[in-house]
């Protein structure tokens, strides 16, 4: 079964990720973004992020201005759109719980940019788009490349570094910024931590990266906390998605694991009422496990933090603040 074509072919963005960490000054800039991040030092890397967006408009209305052939610029145009994205990522993972919203708000504002368009000599608008995507309205490649990066690290991330980088993709994904599309990586988180077999956990573990850790040695514990994320942050796009039975993900993304197969969710290949009602039972059957004195949140609260804070460990450094 193909990719839907409204998704990268993920070769395509593995081998501009693997020219990203092989360029010696690329991979500078992203470290520097990483110490910057842990440093509370945004006033820094936003400029850092800035000087990126500037080249790529630069380099833009160059190749309008002296009618290069698309060939010869979008592919440049495209690596450096990924590189911003490497660095939002990096900002994200690594951040400090009170500059998380921060990168949320430039992330919606670079959004709120809409189309980026360059007038030519002879008066037509040029629109700045690669697949058939516009920058900045469509956020080309944001939502494979997140989706790249968690195949790549959630498994060695530190629990906090986890729930910072979903603080942030869930906040925006549920701002509807390309909601349809990011909501994928929420679909993921959801699959491991409610669809997969693991073992509950320990509250006591240590908040370390692990280079030598796979997806398999991840516990319930590992995952909930940035599932919860989705379920809540990004709480309205889900459940219209769900609604709507949306299912234009490649099938590695889209398919149910083995715990919804058991339950007889039906797999569509992506969001359904079914299915989200699973997660809900799981979430629920979960916490109640954990703290069965609980109170669940009041009705009024529409976006609250968490549906019990303490109920479950959310990392030191990684609480909400």
């Amino acid at each position: 079964m193909e990719s839907p074509s409204s998704w990268s072919i993920p070769q395509e963005f593995e081998n501009l990720v693997a020219t990203i960490r092989a360029d010696g000054s690329l991979k500078k800039m992203c470290e520097s973004t990483k110490d910057q991040a842990r440093n509370s030092r945004m006033d820094q890397m936003l400029p850092m992020l800035g000087s990126s967006l500037w080249n790529i408009e630069d380099q833009f209305r160059a190749a309008i201005q002296y009618r290069v052939a698309d060939a010869d610029w979008k592919p440049n145009l495209s690596l450096w759109v990924r590189i911003v994205w490497a660095q939002i990522y990096t900002a994200a993972r690594f951040s400090r719980v009170e500059n998380r919203d921060r990168l949320v708000v430039e992330l919606m504002l670079l959004h709120g940019v809409g189309n980026m368009t360059y007038v030519g000599e002879d008066n037509q608008i040029v629109v700045a788009s690669m697949a058939d995507r516009v920058l900045w309205a469509d956020m080309p490649f944001f939502a494979e490349d997140m989706v790249y990066f968690w195949n790549l690290e959630f498994a060695t991330m530190s629990r906090s570094q986890r729930r910072n980088l979903h603080y942030v993709l869930a906040t925006v994904a549920g701002g509807n910024f390309v909601s349809e599309k990011l909501c994928a990586v929420g679909m993921l988180v959801l699959r491991e931590a409610f669809e997969t077999p693991r073992e509950m956990g320990n509250d006591g573990s240590e908040d370390d990266e692990d280079e030598n850790r796979t997806m398999r040695d991840l516990t319930i514990l590992d995952l909930i906390s940035c599932a919860e994320l989705w379920m809540l942050r990004a709480r309205d796009p889900i459940m219209r998605l769900s609604a709507n039975n949306f299912s234009d993900y490649p099938p590695e993304i889209g398919r149910l694991g083995p715990l919804a197969q058991e339950a007889g969710v039906p797999d569509n290949g992506g969001f359904s009422q079914e299915r989200l009602e699973f997660w809900r039972r799981r979430f629920h059957s979960i916490v109640d496990s954990r703290r069965p004195e609980r109170n669940r949140r009041v009705p009024q609260e529409r976006w609250p933090e968490s549906y019990l804070t303490g109920a479950l460990p959310m990392g030191g450094s990684s609480s909400v603040a």
